[in-house]
Formats: structure tokens, C-alpha cells, sequence
């Protein structure tokens, strides 16, 4: 199975350390410009998926690519990413990422629900704070309802990083997509993720 894994904003490999070794795994900021991911998907598969930053991505500037896969899977997409956090909040944390950027990456992913958050890498750091300013401005506005028939679209019961009202904000102008609603935080876990793909 062809499976492409797009990640959200300092995602890592060891997050879901299963799906690394059998699909395509790409990070936004930290290995590719978000200018250069039509092309990085664009041979199609089996399964797409994209996870929160990634799946904004998707959305934004991919959707005519989906049909060159069989399954297309976006988990906490959103609109834009100030419709959850206020511009102020993203700003602190990028300066937050110039005194303690270690502290800044942890509780991220503390807040996403990671029970072993990875170790920040300072090789990330202006990379890191490009994706943040990235999140402050890409906004996706639909001319008209997306049409999204072959695509799965998950949120967290207990996501706080893509809070609900965005999430309702997203699924109210897109028609024909499967919602599916699980138990758990902003980071789905590698069990249900898997489940998910292969169901």
C-alpha cells in the first residue's frame, strides 16, 4: 500500500514511528517549502493523509490532486489557524522560540496530547518559527463549497489546538466528505491512525 503522510508543525518521525517505516513521510518547514508539496504528492497512491498544518496544505493549494488517490484523510484540518489561536498567542510563541525554544516545542505538543513529546532539534529553529509565521497569515477562503466525495475528515473530542469552532467553521463549506469524530486530543494515535487508513 502507497500511503503519504503529510505532518503538522514540528511533527517527527517518532510520533508514529510504524507509519514512518511503510509510507512517504513529509514535514512541512522542517523538510519542505509548502510551495513544493503539489509536486512532492503529485504521483498519487493508495492513501493520503494529512494532519493539521498538513492538512490545511492539502486543502489550500492540493485538492486536484486527490482524485489520484484511493483515500484521502484529513485530521484536525482548518480554515486558517487564527480561528483557534489568536495572532497574539502564535506571535508569543515565536518569541518564546528566540529565549526558550525547547519549552516552546514541548508544550506544543503537551497541548496536542503527545504523552512523549520529541526532542526539540536546533537545526529546526528558524524553520520552526517560519511555520509559525506561516500559521499567522494562510487562510483558505472558498469561492464556493468544496466538494471533498472521497475524503475522510477527523477531529479530537478533546483537540486544543484546532478547536471545535474551527473545526465546525471548516465542515460548513465542504459537502459530500465522511466526518468522523474520535476520542482523543489534537495528536490521533498511531493505533486509531492506522485503523483508519486501513479501514
Amino acid at each position: 500500500m502507497c500511503i503519504v503522510f503529510v505532518g503538522g508543525w514540528a511533527t517527527s518521525r517518532q510520533q508514529y514511528p510504524l507509519l514512518s517505516e511503510s509510507a512517504r513521510f513529509l514535514v512541512p518547514f522542517t523538510g519542505f517549502e509548502p510551495n513544493e508539496l503539489p509536486e512532492l504528492i503529485g504521483r498519487g497512491g493508495d492513501v493520503l493523509v494529512g494532519w493539521s498544518t498538513g492538512a490545511h496544505m492539502l486543502l489550500k493549494d492540493c485538492r486536484h490532486l486527490f482524485g489520484l488517490y484511493g483515500k484521502v484523510l484529513l485530521i484536525a484540518p482548518f480554515l486558517s489557524f487564527t480561528d483557534s489561536f489568536p495572532t497574539r498567542l502564535i506571535k508569543g510563541m515565536i518569541a518564546g522560540m528566540e529565549s526558550d525554544p525547547a519549552a516552546v516545542v514541548s508544550s506544543f505538543h503537551e497541548n496536542c496530547g503527545e504523552t512523549k513529546p520529541p526532542a526539540y532539534d536546533p537545526a529546526d529553529h528558524d524553520f520552526l518559527i517560519a511555520g509559525l509565521e506561516y500559521l499567522i497569515t494562510s487562510k483558505i477562503e472558498p469561492d464556493e463549497v468544496m466538494n471533498l466525495s472521497h475524503c475522510t475528515i477527523a477531529h479530537g473530542s478533546k483537540d486544543r489546538i484546532v478547536r471545535r469552532k474551527a473545526f465546525e467553521k471548516l465542515t460548513a463549506v465542504i459537502e459530500e466528505a465522511e466526518i468522523l469524530n474520535f476520542e482523543g486530543g489534537h495528536k490521533i494515535s498511531e493505533t486509531q491512525l492506522m485503523s483508519i487508513i486501513k479501514g
